[in-house]
Formats: C-alpha cells, sequence, structure tokens
C-alpha cells in the first residue's frame, strides 16, 4: 500500500492490477494548503466516468472498472515521470511564463507542454515528497524549491538533453535550472502527445461543450502496463483541469476555487456538479462528426 496526498494505492492479488482509493481531502499550492473535505465519492466517480468514456471512445486508458463509491480498480502501471499539460486559453503559470500573452488568448492547434515530476533543489532533483519533507514548514519553503519545472528539448547532433526552467517565472529572462539526460525518447513523448493527450483532450473539450462549459486546460499522467502499453493513468478529476461554464473564469467549477480561497461549502457543491455533468457523458449521444472523429482514433488517426 502506497498512501499520497489524496489517494490510496492498493495491491490486488492480481499482480496486474491496483485499487486507487480516493481520500477526503484537497491539496494547493505543492501542499502548502489542506482541507478535509467530504469529495471522495464525487472524484471517484468523476473519474471512473471521464476513463469509461474515453474508454469507449478507444483512448489507451488504465482504468478498469469502479470498485466501490471511493475507490476504482487500474491497471499497474510504470508511470512516466512527466506531467502533460494541455491548454485551449492562457491562463495560470502559462500566463507567469509568457507575460507577453493576454489572459484568455485562444491555442488553435492546442497548446501542449510537458512537465517534470520531481523538485529541482540548488542542482538536486528530487521527489516533491522528499521536498516537502525537508523544505515545507508550516506552509512555507524554506529553501528555493522548484516543483513541476517546465521541460524544454533541445538537440545538438545525435545528442538530446532536457533543459528544466522554472514554472512560475519568465521563462525568456531565466536561465535553465538544469541539464538532464532524456528519461523518455522523443518518439516516446510525440505518441503520447498525438495519440494520449491531443485525443484525452478534444473528446472531453466536446463532453463539455454539450452543458455549455469551456475546457480551458487539463493535465495527466502517463504510465506504461506490463505489457508495454502507454495508457492515460492515475485519475482525471476535478482536480485536473479548468472548467469555465459559458467560458467565465467567475464561474468556474474546478479546484482552482479552493486555491482562491472559496468557502468549504461552496467549493464541496461545485465538485457534485461536476458529478453530475460527468455522469452524462456517453458516446452514444454524439453527432455523426464525433463518430466519424472516434472511428479516426481506433484507426490510429488516420
Amino acid at each position: 500500500m502506497i498512501e499520497g496526498k489524496t489517494k490510496i494505492i492498493e495491491d490486488l492479488d492480481d499482480p496486474n492490477l491496483i485499487r486507487i482509493r480516493t481520500k477526503d481531502s484537497l491539496t494547493a499550492n505543492d501542499a502548502a494548503i489542506k482541507a478535509d473535505l467530504p469529495v471522495a465519492k464525487d472524484k471517484t466517480t468523476q473519474n471512473c466516468c471521464v476513463m469509461h468514456y474515453l474508454k469507449q471512445a478507444g483512448v489507451p486508458v488504465a482504468y478498469e472498472t469502479r470498485n466501490d463509491d471511493t475507490s476504482f480498480v487500474s491497471k499497474k502501471c510504470e508511470m512516466i515521470p512527466v506531467e502533460c499539460v494541455m491548454r485551449r486559453r492562457a491562463f495560470g503559470s502559462y500566463l507567469k511564463r509568457e507575460p507577453s500573452k493576454k489572459s484568455g488568448d485562444i491555442f488553435d492547434p492546442l497548446l501542449t507542454e510537458f512537465f517534470h515530476k520531481n523538485a529541482v533543489v540548488g542542482n538536486e532533483m528530487m521527489s516533491e515528497d522528499k521536498a516537502r519533507e525537508l523544505y515545507l514548514r508550516d506552509g512555507e519553503w524554506t529553501e528555493t524549491v522548484y516543483t513541476d519545472p517546465l521541460i524544454d528539448f533541445i538537440s545538438i547532433a545525435s545528442t538530446d538533453t532536457w533543459m528544466l526552467f522554472p514554472p512560475k517565472e519568465p521563462r525568456y529572462d531565466m536561465q535553465p535550472l538544469k541539464y538532464i539526460q532524456p528519461e523518455v525518447d522523443n518518439e516516446t513523448l510525440e505518441y503520447i502527445r498525438t495519440k494520449l493527450m491531443i485525443p484525452c483532450f478534444e473528446l472531453l473539450e466536446k463532453a463539455w461543450k454539450q452543458f455549455d462549459v469551456e475546457l480551458i486546460d487539463m493535465k495527466i499522467e502517463i504510465g506504461r502496463t506490463s505489457d508495454g502499453e502507454l495508457v492515460i493513468a492515475d485519475v482525471i478529476d476535478n482536480d485536473s483541469w479548468r472548467i469555465w461554464p459559458k467560458g467565465d473564469p467567475k464561474q468556474q467549477l474546478d479546484k482552482q476555487s479552493f486555491r482562491d480561497g472559496e468557502g468549504l461549502t461552496e467549493i464541496q457543491e461545485k465538485y457534485a456538479v461536476v458529478s453530475g455533468y460527468t455522469q452524462q457523458f456517453k458516446i452514444v449521444r454524439w453527432s455523426e462528426d464525433v463518430d466519424q472523429y472516434i472511428g479516426k482514433l481506433k484507426h490510429g488517426g488516420k
């Protein structure tokens, strides 16, 4: 058993499967903000509905089936140490890295970015858990810690290198925090981008549009199953995206409300509303053009 900030991972009798149990907890700002809140059932519902919807559309996912109100069964994966982010509009940390851009600018085609899952402290890389254990005290960092550094790519002759940049500072004013050897080859990253990230976002974007809700951005994590397949793993729930009814950020339904200090009762109500929406994500409700799009996904996008 492995216990994290918001979930518990449990082994099962089948060595190729795990159970992921959601906790009644929300965290933000590198776990500097925490709250116990009865959202586990809603977050589990959201994830199971979203993953089932993607699975129906032919997108590879680790998700297998719901187990009970607050847990589900998934394929066991070796996780890729990269957070995959997709953006339809410029918002959040992107504007801190690119201050010349305007809030709400639309990306067409979709903007995709990669962030490393480890933290950078000085010239050392370590897990975020270790960084929090060593340097987070009463919600404040005692050292300069860069979590989720942005990955940029350079190729010199036959040598590829990842440059890691601060995720929330103007990129072109900064020197790279660190140069590292790639942990995933370029071909694999391109597969992740074109076959997992973009189809995932576009399908969910279409699902939200039926409720006049705009999907602004979202993040996913990728794992490799025991048979070598790359799949969308971990969870996709209300902590994973920004969703704005009628495209209005003042009506946001996602975890940003928690980061912004909104009342816990209102936040809990929003999670329940989102659960209601995701339970209506059904492929059979789509028009012919979406059916054709799904057909393309199942045939490698051709």
